[in-house]
């Protein structure tokens, strides 16, 4: 069976292949967990053995000043939230 061209392929299908013949190689989240997945994910990040999110917000409240002067620019800035994507951090601000 011959692999479909570009052209044959859908959008999801194009999206994977640009992002594993980049480097370093990733998927987009919203590829690996569906809304189940999703609200599981979130549990397991409410919960008090993952520390990440807890050291993350710790980190983002002690500098808030200075990382806000960074920013502090007329024109905006674009934030991308990496991971999860809920959000949570950018609305910190």
């Amino acid at each position: 069976m011959k692999a479909p061209t570009t052209k044959e392929l859908t959008a999801f299908e194009k999206e994977v292949k640009k992002g594993l013949t980049q480097y370093p190689k990733k998927i987009a989240s919203k590829f690996i967990y569906d809304k189940r997945g999703d609200q599981l994910f979130q549990q397991i990040m409410a919960m008090p053995e993952y520390y990440l999110t807890n050291c993350e917000f710790a980190i983002l409240q002690q500098n808030c000043d200075e990382i806000c002067a960074v920013f502090d620019d007329e024109n905006g800035f674009d934030l991308i939230e990496l991971g999860a994507g809920d959000e949570k951090k950018p609305r910190f601000y």
